[in-house]
């Protein structure tokens, strides 16, 4: 394993840390604050807690991974086969979840504006997570700048859905 890909998972490491801490659990759906089983909305709050904490954590995570796969690929420590094959199955978890997310939005909860507009973020940063593994494939195959510039333009997205989202630096 090389130095860079060493502190790249390190680096990834303390992300994912950081985000499972309190500080990072400040920055979940405002329903976090209402928890009483009891009632219909405590259920729906511990629903959308889960769902706000699950949610960050793939996102950091999927971003994360993506950019790994894109380091193993530039240093040749996996071929370009093994690399798309990855992010395929990447692909199709992250576009289930999508689908999950906005069926979830579908239903008929109590939900606040602010829940609401995290779940809008969340499946935003999915779709852009979607955009960047897809092109980050299809350099795989084609080596084309075009396909570069399309998932640098999708990994800034990505990773500002998240600082936005989740309040990382």
């Amino acid at each position: 394993m090389t130095e860079k890909l060493k502190k790249s998972l390190l680096a990834l490491a303390l992300a994912l840390a950081w985000a499972a801490s309190p500080a990072a659990a400040q920055n979940l759906p405002p329903a976090a604050n209402i928890q009483d089983p009891q009632t219909v909305e405590g259920r729906e709050a511990i629903h959308l807690t889960t769902l706000g904490t699950y949610s960050a954590g793939f996102v950091l995570q999927s971003y994360g991974y993506i950019g790994i796969l894109a380091d193993v690929l530039s240093k040749d420590v996996y071929g370009p086969d093994v690399v798309r094959s990855m992010l395929g199955e990447t692909i199709t978890y992250l576009t289930n979840a999508r689908a999950r997310l906005d069926y979830y939005q579908g239903q008929n909860f109590t939900i606040s504006k602010e829940d609401q507009k995290f779940i809008d973020s969340i499946s935003e940063i999915i779709q852009n997570l979607i955009a960047e593994a897809e092109a980050l494939s299809a350099f795989t195959r084609t080596r084309q700048s075009d396909d570069l510039k399309r998932f640098d333009a999708a990994r800034l997205k990505a990773w500002g859905g998240i600082k936005n989202t989740l309040g990382v630096k």
